[in-house]
């Protein structure tokens, strides 16, 4: 009995495993430099079981934080995916696909059996649980501006290097975080505007981006420059 109770307690756990697995391969076969093949989502029955894996597993019953970090990227990215498709073939921009940018703000999404928003999942879970600025390059709000969506699933046991990895690749990004060295200007993601409370632990959004960067020239027109922030290009990152 006690055997059998074991092996009920670890099937969630396996299941996510397989399903996160299956996810990985669709982001491998479907993300190409940050653009997104929605129709190859949108014919997957992996893609649709992983949705609805999410919506059934609760992230309380995952082994470990790093587990449950990784399980909430993964469920908001996919969700975001899933609410793109859900919206139709029309979709130019997540910005229109509701007034006021209701697709951010309505509880479209189950989780663990709970009805969520993505601001649900992004604020209220996913930045105050676990208090990683990081997490901001790993979330994909599908759109041009957005920190690319990674080709690659979040792990538990890869999680932490992954952030970093994906963080490091967002801040010396040219295309969206401009620094030019000679000019001695810098017009940064909007990212590091709405989200500046985030970076305050680290001495805020300059002392935080230097530790990214390895250009002594490019640290030095950061610290001379007033910050600017980029206009978002909200139009959808398809391929």
């Amino acid at each position: 009995m006690k055997t059998l109770l074991a092996l009920l307690f670890l099937l969630p756990a396996v299941t996510q495993a397989k399903d996160v697995e299956a996810w990985d391969a669709l982001l491998k076969a479907n993300v190409k430099d940050g653009k997104v093949n929605y129709k190859g989502f949108a014919d997957s029955p992996d893609f649709a079981a992983f949705v609805a894996a999410i919506g059934t597993t609760d992230p309380a019953t995952l082994p470990s934080d790093d587990a449950r970090l990784a399980f909430w990227i993964n469920a908001y990215n996919a969700l975001t995916i899933s609410g793109v498709l859900a919206a139709g073939e029309g979709v130019t921009s997540v910005s229109t696909i509701k007034p006021d940018f209701g697709f951010f703000k309505s509880k479209d999404y189950t989780v663990g059996g709970k009805k969520l928003a993505l601001n649900d999942i992004e604020n209220e879970i996913i930045r105050p649980t676990f208090k990683d600025p990081r997490v901001h390059a790993a979330l994909n709000c599908a759109s041009i501006s957005c920190p690319p969506l990674q080709p690659f699933a979040f792990t538990a046991d890869k999680v932490r290097d992954q952030l970093q990895t994906a963080m490091q690749a967002f801040v010396l990004d040219r295309s969206r975080n401009g620094i030019d060295a000679a000019a001695k200007t810098v017009q940064l993601s909007s990212i590091f505007d709405w989200y500046k409370a985030d970076f305050e632990a680290a001495g805020g959004v300059k002392a935080y981006l230097k530790g990214f960067m390895k250009d002594e020239a490019e640290k030095a027109a950061l610290d001379a420059a007033t910050l600017a922030f980029a206009p978002y290009d909200w139009n959808l990152n398809k391929l």
